[in-house]
């Protein structure tokens, strides 16, 4: 979804009339990473806080330092996207902002995502010293209040460069907690209650929203400037998405079960996130060489092509061609992880200090 909201809908639809990307997909990743949380994680805190910023914050910044000099590198081919190598734009713009290279903007969610589990961590330990033993649906209703806060924030333009981390991060707490709520309390309830009633009153609530705002209200979390129907109806939205597409997931499942392919999309997240534009300039390059040396595609667009990253061609302005940059957004992603990971195996295998341990252990 979140690839297909970057390019124009990605040439198919996935019932984005009723549940827009917008305030569906994020939602629905910080839902997914609230289930998997542990509890076991509060018993080392500190550990769990530097495995975060290991596997988070450090892959980030060598990703923005690497497509910094990937956009400093195309100027020279008179390439204008991105904006200029720097301290500020390498060390405090992927904190503020994380659009800087503009290749590198899907990763912008990397630190409230960050943010929210210190932050869920942190609020567990704490009770947890006191001794106050804190039910999950207390947890669960701090979250609520602590989105409505932020989206309340958001909705009077409390936006400032290092406000909006902090604001996207109360965005995220409510479905990171309703992750952890759904886990521990509401899962064992959810199939108990029949499809054909569970999906007629999301729709329901869905008529009812769109009746009252004449429209179907999305969100762009990465700068929280449209939240103009009110601190509760983000998360209200945001519920509804998850609500949907986790009983999608329940019928779809058995059909599924344990896909490799399923899998190895949701073993790289990270780099498909990070990665998706570089696949959507990679379709656009491809374009462009057949442009250069052929006589197809003869209304590509140079320009654009070298100065808007939310430019895509379309053969025959066909919208279903868009397909193919959804395919490089998620493939090639995923193969540059692979390459990522064979090289880490490679000087982890060949290191003094694993040569020195396989020794001691031996």
């Amino acid at each position: 979804m979140v690839v297909c909201g970057h390019c124009w809908g990605g040439g198919i639809s996935l019932d984005g009339d009723w549940f827009p990307y917008g305030g569906t997909h994020l939602p629905l990743f910080m839902f997914c990473s609230g289930y998997f949380y542990k509890t076991s994680s509060e018993t080392d805190v500190k550990g769990y806080v530097y495995r975060k910023i290991k596997t988070l914050i450090i892959p980030l910044y060598c990703y923005t330092i690497a497509y910094g000099v990937i956009v400093q590198l195309s100027r020279l081919k008179g390439f204008t996207i991105g904006v200029d190598w720097n301290v500020y734009n390498i060390v405090i713009k992927p904190i503020t902002s994380g659009h800087q290279f503009a290749y590198n903007m899907g990763g912008w969610f990397i630190v409230p995502l960050f943010m929210v589990q210190i932050y869920n961590v942190m609020l567990r330990k704490f009770f947890s010293y006191v001794k106050i033993v804190v039910p999950e649906s207390v947890f669960f209703c701090i979250n609520i209040i602590m989105g409505l806060v932020g989206n309340y924030s958001a909705s009077i333009g409390y936006l400032g460069e290092w406000r909006l981390p902090i604001i996207r991060m109360l965005y995220f707490v409510p479905f990171y907690g309703l992750g952890i709520f759904y886990k521990a309390v509401l899962e064992k309830y959810d199939k108990k209650i029949p499809g054909i009633y569970y999906f007629a009153l999301i729709f329901a609530v869905k008529l009812d929203i769109a009746l009252i705002y004449k429209k179907m209200p999305a969100y762009t979390p990465s700068w929280c400037n449209d939240f103009t129907e009110g601190p509760a109806m983000p998360i209200i939205i945001g519920f509804l998405g998850i609500a949907f597409w986790l009983r999608i997931a329940t019928i779809a499942e058995p059909v599924i079960g344990k896909n490799k392919y399923v899998n190895l999309i949701a073993d790289n997240t990270y780099s498909i996130m990070m990665n998706q534009f570089l696949g959507f300039m990679l379709v656009k390059t491809v374009y462009a060489v057949f442009n250069k040396f052929t006589l197809w595609f003869a209304d590509f667009d140079w320009i654009k092509y070298k100065t808007d990253i939310w430019w895509y061609y379309m053969p025959f302005n066909v919208e279903h061609t868009l397909i193919l940059y959804t395919i490089a957004g998620i493939v090639l992603p995923i193969m540059l992880q692979q390459v990522i990971n064979r090289l880490k195996g490679a000087v982890v295998k060949v290191s003094p200090l694993k040569q020195c341990y396989k020794r001691k252990r031996e």
